[in-house]
């Protein structure tokens, strides 16, 4: 994703687009996706917002969709009135025609500027796309990310449209589960929202983001290690796989959760329950458990 500013300085590039969504888009779910199909050719995405927890961090947005994706830091618009907002849109692309927003879509100093001010102040066209349901809930990114935090994981990734999911570098485990436990893949968080403590059912992909790549079914561990070291961890491990890792990152998809994070006394009844757990995704998942 490039910063919108660069294309002060990409004037081909910048005369390309002539229709732009604007928005957050932090999710890229449904809700978002409505906003993208209408997109022309020579459309483009504009990501507006300051840096926090997100459900899909900047990196990884470009996966999502086949539009060139931007970047804009709130403060660089957020004391502009309507009509300084769309003078600078215009300035940066040059030949804008047209603007795609949601219905809730605010900007401007103190959000004051509503989408009818977006429409007197542009001299284009301005398509302004309902709010999108999902049995009779509003789909926003505020609304998931309360339910992944809560532990609603299947409400969570119906309103996103597909499994939710985190990324980041392999790194070095504690070491105690291939000798003791079940081998696992450690990742470290590279800037998404976590979900609620648990035991999930669901996929591990090794590299970089790809529609190609293998998503091996696996029980997925995130929280603090209370039966072992303390630490905070999120770990996968493979059902009926033994695969020597050479990517430097990997993402965990979180398809279902199993159960709630638990102390055992003891590294046998820990290891008694992880296989209850692996039992359990195998069903879930639907993998045959040869």
């Amino acid at each position: 994703m490039r910063s919108f500013l660069s294309l002060l300085k990409d004037y081909k590039e910048a005369s390309k687009i002539t229709n732009l969504a604007l928005g957050k888009f932090d999710g890229m779910h449904r809700a978002h996706q409505a906003l993208f199909k209408e997109l022309k050719e020579g459309g483009a995405i504009l990501c507006i917002e300051k840096d926090n927890g997100e459900l899909l961090p900047k990196k990884y947005r470009d996966f999502y969709s086949s539009f060139p994706i931007y970047h804009l830091g709130l403060d660089v618009v957020r004391e502009k009135n309507d009509k300084e907002f769309v003078c600078f849109l215009k300035e940066v692309v040059p030949n804008l025609k047209t603007i795609i927003v949601g219905y809730d879509f605010r900007f401007g100093k103190d959000r004051h500027y509503y989408t009818f001010d977006l429409k007197s102040s542009f001299d284009g066209e301005v398509i302004v796309v309902d709010e999108v349901f999902c049995k009779k809930l509003s789909i926003h990114s505020g609304l998931i990310k309360e339910l992944l935090i809560n532990g609603n994981l299947k409400q969570a990734n119906k309103l996103l449209g597909r499994d939710y999911e985190i990324r980041g570098k392999i790194i070095k485990g504690q070491g105690l589960g291939k000798k003791e436990l079940y081998a696992t893949i450690n990742l470290e968080n590279d800037g998404f929202i976590l979900p609620q403590e648990g035991v999930y059912a669901g996929y591990v992909q090794l590299g970089e983001q790809s529609i190609e790549a293998k998503k091996y079914p696996s029980v997925i561990f995130l929280g603090n290690r209370v039966s072992t070291d303390k630490s905070f961890a999120i770990e996968g491990h493979l059902l009926g796989e033994e695969i020597e890792v050479s990517k430097k990152e990997a993402g965990f998809y979180f398809v279902k959760k199993i159960r709630e994070n638990q102390k055992f006394e003891d590294l046998k009844e820990l290891k008694a329950k992880i296989a209850e757990d692996i039992a359990k995704a195998y069903k879930i998942l639907k993998v045959n458990h040869g």
